[in-house]
């Protein structure tokens, strides 16, 4: 089993890494420029999922008002649900097969950085890499100098970490629009079901963030450079297809703001 999820995932991503690091010399600025690369090869297995989400983000106030219409009758406001998925083409399960085939992807890359800043045999390297002049001298070792940072190390000043954190905020931020309305929804409801979900949603935005800070500290530096590029691609691509979602009230604060000043 691990022989052929080395074979068809994790050694072609290691190689597609190991011919930028051949290329540019500069362990950092391969790891950037491979992960937008991944990001843009990827781009057609995320667009069907950035769509759905849209949809659901579009839909929310009408699915708020059905949850106020039926609130004393929970089998009626889910039959509506499911009229309104259909009527706008929602398929909740849709995503499930392009998000398990997103993730074992990201835990491909996420080992081939993670190889290539430890500064691991580099024996063991070589059997992974497909072409002979790309392989390592058993001489030498992996320069993981990168600006400040040593790329096998944590950031020991955490500054790489904060700004992970923060990215991970704004794209968490931005596919979770309508949280206010949905938390308003639900404390008119009798039940306490619809409560619980508006507080996951809501805690969801600060979990993710939270658990990378605890990232920063121990990984390595490399994977957290791999991880921030990843989700300012992320933050990039889910602008282009719905804006600023979340942050909304925020830019519109901050623009009233500047009008007032």
């Amino acid at each position: 089993m691990s022989n052929i999820w080395n074979v068809i995932f994790l050694n072609p991503i290691f190689n597609i890494l190991v011919i930028f690091y051949d290329t540019i010399s500069n362990l950092g600025l391969s790891i950037f420029l491979f992960t937008v690369l991944i990001k843009f090869i990827l781009i057609p297995l995320t667009i069907p999922s950035l769509k759905m989400s849209k949809k659901q983000r579009d839909i929310q106030p009408e699915l708020n008002k059905i949850r106020q219409k039926y609130k004393y009758d929970k089998r009626k406001q889910a039959e509506m649900q499911m009229e309104l998925f259909k009527k706008h083409g929602i398929n909740t399960g849709a995503g499930c097969l392009t998000s398990i085939v997103m993730m074992t992807l990201m835990i491909a890359i996420y080992n081939s950085v993670r190889m290539l800043t430890m500064n691991p045999d580099l024996t063991s390297l070589n059997e992974r890499i497909y072409f002979e002049q790309m392989k390592f001298d058993s001489s030498k070792i992996i320069d993981t100098k990168f600006l400040y940072l040593d790329l096998s190390k944590p950031d020991p000043y955490l500054i790489l970490t904060v700004i992970t954190v923060l990215l991970q905020f704004i794209s968490t931020k931005m596919v979770s629009p309508y949280t206010e309305t949905s938390e308003k929804a639900a404390k008119q409801t009798p039940e306490k079901s619809d409560d619980m979900m508006a507080m996951m949603q809501k805690q969801n935005m600060y979990i993710m963030p939270i658990m990378f800070f605890f990232f920063g500290i121990t990984l390595p530096s490399g994977v957290m450079i791999y991880i921030a590029t990843s989700t300012l691609f992320q933050i990039v691509q889910t602008y282009f297809f719905s804006g600023w979602g979340g942050l909304k009230p925020w830019i519109n604060k901050l623009k009233f703001a500047k009008k007032t000043l």
